[in-house]
């Protein structure tokens, strides 16, 4: 695994939009490089308001790690994927401006899930002009 450092400008563009979807969770972004596709693990983090004992609260402790809220995004050639768990399965979002399409983990094609299926769609439609400009569809580092 090739760890790979995001523009902090990136990064926090996006740590920020996704507050608004999970208003009580942070996230930390996990980047690499696997042979010139870059995935990104969006790491899920209860807020220190939402801890019972918040007296040695660390924001990025295991203990206050929610994987319900993990997911992975997916970047290369121009084309942006987004997986996540939903109800003890992997679902995966491919999205382009033209057409959005949901894959079960088996890759066949299924309807929107709900209630998460369109917050998911409302992060790719915002992420997909942030890779354009910080990572040409090109990109291959």
């Amino acid at each position: 695994m090739d760890l790979y450092i995001l523009p902090i400008e990136f990064e926090l563009v996006v740590i920020n939009f996704l507050s608004k979807y999970y208003p009580n969770f942070h996230f930390q972004l996990i980047a690499e490089n696997k042979q010139g596709l870059l995935i990104i693990n969006s790491l899920g983090y209860c807020k220190r308001s939402n801890i019972n004992n918040n007296s040695d609260y660390n924001p990025i402790s295991e203990a206050n790690r929610n994987k319900k809220v993990d997911f992975r995004i997916f970047w290369g050639n121009g084309h942006l994927a987004i997986s996540g768990w939903w109800r003890n399965a992997i679902l995966s979002l491919e999205y382009s401006p033209e057409s959005q399409e949901w894959l079960n983990e088996d890759g066949e094609e299924i309807s929107c899930p709900y209630p998460d299926g369109k917050n998911f769609e409302a992060i790719a439609a915002y992420l997909y002009p942030l890779f354009q400009h910080y990572f040409p569809s090109n990109y291959t580092n």
